[in-house]
């Protein structure tokens, strides 16, 4: 089956350096969206249009997401006895190109030829970008949209009716200005306009997209000035901040709206917090935000030039490509059994009846797990120099607690110790250790530094070896420890019991079984939405944009606030409530796009997001098998602690009552 019109032009207008779709305007790219839908529905004899009008033909739908509800809309007017041309429907179905670009990525993704579905992170699937061909169930594979393309406008050859369309609609909303130089342009201009004339129906429509994407706009009004947060003396809001980041920044977002400055101590920082925020940074925030300024401090300190979180632009998303594959959640449930055992292990050392602090025992876990899947071997013995490395590196970049006069004895200690942790494992690997071949995150490293040593040069392999390690075990020890506080203060736990215990009478983990932990599922969803990994995400303003009625200028330090939405009722009900039912596909508010956000949106979103859920998932399923956990005492109630990253206060304590066995 060919792909719909829709579906090409968003591969025509994919942006195969940078991931994500090329920057063609929303008022250029939904007509020229609308104009596709039409365009198929003429094809399928559905509709018949010219330079005047649009008839229908045939209302039966299609069973079609894509055309069914615009040809319902049309089936209605005309069944009220109205006539609509081109145009005017054209003008119509833009008003509901988001949902139709959504759609089409998701059919994209379904069909193996994009990685994602996400409009801002879409990327051809190795295997298209390589073979140039989409592949299909029931026939030959066909031909990349834009190599069609391209080849026709740069030749004589006769175009296929349906390429003279793509060419008509992709023409008429501007995108070739964007793919071509000038030079180009002049090259195939004459070829161009001959192509777009070749199919009546196809100049009626995108005639009709040109006039919709012509229609001035509405004058912009002045730009507001940006509200601030007042705070205290001194301190600004960095009391409130740090007592509940999450909490503080949505009574903000409440108070002031979508824009609002806040001060921390003697910095002051933007703020976009909300829904529209969101939506923002997923779909746009790349061609205005940077990562290198906040997180290139981070990178020098680990004696690299750059590393993952500080890198921008096409070599970002070449890293995370390279790099997608050991971190994702295949890479973890290839070793469930092992990871399982590992927090056996730690959950059996743990003493009888004796409160315990359980953060530090999830981050010992989770060190042990992503040692033995990403690197081969467990952290062990040098966790507490993670810890401080960390936690010294994140103050310095979030907070700017640099030292004035350098880092002191036991950090330069702890980072010369992974330093020599990361130097025996590279070796390890190099000279044909036990993991050679198997494909884990260090193999992917060096790979790539053999293929690539401008990209990732030698300097950099130590700092790229433990990124993984010091991210997983503060965004997943501490999602470990928040959800632990969920599942004792508020779930089901007897239920969660169960369901786990079914889970391991079964035999050794598998995919297949994680997949009916059902309400441990939820739990957890329901605990990364209270207390997410990624509360905000830190970014640098490097070209100015206007965003709900405000100017944001570029050379500004910015914090999205993409968790705020996890505490707006109007995307989950009584959003204080712990409710893991909120997630059962008859209510499915994480649904709602842009709006369930625990690991970060964008073009830095948690790359081992997938790995982290399902190393919560298996870990808090093994601690409610082999243990009955209570909190010390049961009536505590949670405090947060968010310097440098959201975790609990040190008073939260559990004790377990009994081993099971």
């Amino acid at each position: 089956m060919k792909l719909r019109f829709a579906e090409e032009l968003l591969l025509l207008v994919l942006n195969e350096d940078y991931g994500g779709l090329s920057f063609v305007p929303d008022s250029h790219l939904n007509p020229a969206l609308a104009g596709a839908v039409l365009m198929d529905l003429a094809l399928e004899r559905r509709i018949e249009t010219d330079l005047q009008e649009l008839t229908l033909v045939d209302p039966a739908p299609l069973g079609d997401d894509l055309l069914d509800p615009a040809l319902a809309e049309i089936a209605e007017t005309a069944a009220a006895g109205q006539s609509r041309d081109a145009a005017w429907w054209v003008r119509r179905l833009a008003g509901g190109a988001p949902g139709i670009r959504d759609r089409a990525l998701a059919r994209l993704l379904q069909a193996g030829i994009l990685s994602s579905a996400d409009a801002g992170e879409a990327a051809l699937t190795p295997s298209v970008w390589r073979s140039r061909r989409y592949p299909a169930a029931d026939a030959e594979p066909e031909l990349e949209i834009r190599l069609r393309i391209m080849r026709i406008l740069f030749s004589d050859d006769i175009p296929d009716p349906r390429d003279i369309v793509i060419i008509a609609l992709a023409d008429a909303c501007g995108l070739f200005e964007k793919v071509l130089t000038k030079a180009e342009l002049r090259e195939v201009g004459e070829r161009l306009s001959v192509v777009r004339r070749l199919d009546l129906i196809g100049r009626a429509v995108a005639e009709a997209v040109r006039e919709s994407a012509r229609e001035p706009a509405v004058p912009a009004a002045p730009a507001k000035e940006i509200p601030e947060v007042a705070g205290w003396p001194i301190l600004g809001s960095a009391p409130d901040a740090a007592r509940d980041m999450r909490a503080f920044l949505a009574r903000c977002y409440r108070e002031h709206g979508p824009v609002f400055r806040i001060r921390i101590l003697k910095r002051r920082i933007l703020v976009l917090a909300g829904l529209e925020a969101n939506r923002f940074l997923a779909q746009k925030g790349k061609l205005h935000l940077r990562s290198y300024e906040p997180w290139r401090g981070f990178a020098h300190d680990l004696d690299a030039a750059r590393t993952m979180l500080s890198m921008d632009g096409k070599d970002h998303v070449r890293l995370r490509q390279a790099f997608g594959a050991g971190m994702s959640r295949q890479a973890l449930e290839n070793h469930l059994e092992g990871t399982a055992e590992i927090a056996g292990r730690h959950f059996d050392s743990v003493p009888l009846d004796r409160p315990f602090r359980p953060g530090g025992v999830f981050r010992r876990i989770v060190a042990d797990q992503m040692g033995v899947v990403l690197a081969g071997a467990p952290a062990g013995e040098y966790l507490d120099d993670m810890v401080l490395v960390l936690d010294t590196l994140l103050r310095a970049a979030i907070m700017k607690q640099r030292p004035l006069f350098g880092y002191g004895r036991r950090f330069r200690r702890a980072k010369a110790r992974l330093g020599a942790l990361a130097r025996r494992t590279i070796e390890a690997h190099r000279s044909g250790g036990p993991l050679e071949g198997a494909g884990d995150l260090v193999n992917e490293v060096l790979d790539l530094h053999a293929a690539d040593p401008l990209l990732l040069p030698e300097t950099d392999i130590e700092a790229m070896v433990l990124s993984p390690y010091l991210a997983g075990i503060e965004t997943v020890g501490n999602t470990l420890a928040l959800t632990l506080y969920g599942v004792l203060k508020h779930s089901r736990i007897e239920g969660l019991r169960a369901e786990v215990d079914a889970f391991f009478a079964e035999g050794p983990p598998t995919t297949e079984g994680l997949r009916r932990l059902a309400l441990t599922h939820r739990v957890v969803m329901e605990s990364l939405r209270m207390y997410p990994a990624a509360p905000v995400v830190f970014r640098f303003v490097g070209t100015s944009f206007d965003f709900a009625g405000y100017r944001i200028p570029a050379g500004n330090p910015l914090f999205v606030a993409t968790s705020v939405t996890h505490r707006l009722p109007e995307c989950f009900p009584d959003p204080d409530r712990f409710d893991p039912d909120r997630y059962l596909p008859e209510r499915a508010e994480h649904r709602q796009r842009h709006a369930y956000v625990p690991f970060g949106l964008g073009a830095h979103h948690c790359l081992g997001a997938g790995f982290a859920e399902i190393e919560t998932l298996l870990t808090l399923a093994v601690l409610l098998h082999r243990a009955e956990p209570v909190m010390a005492p049961p009536d505590y109630e949670l405090r947060m602690s968010n310097v440098p990253t959201p975790r609990p206060a040190k008073d939260f304590r559990v004790r377990l009552t009994r081993r099971r066995r």
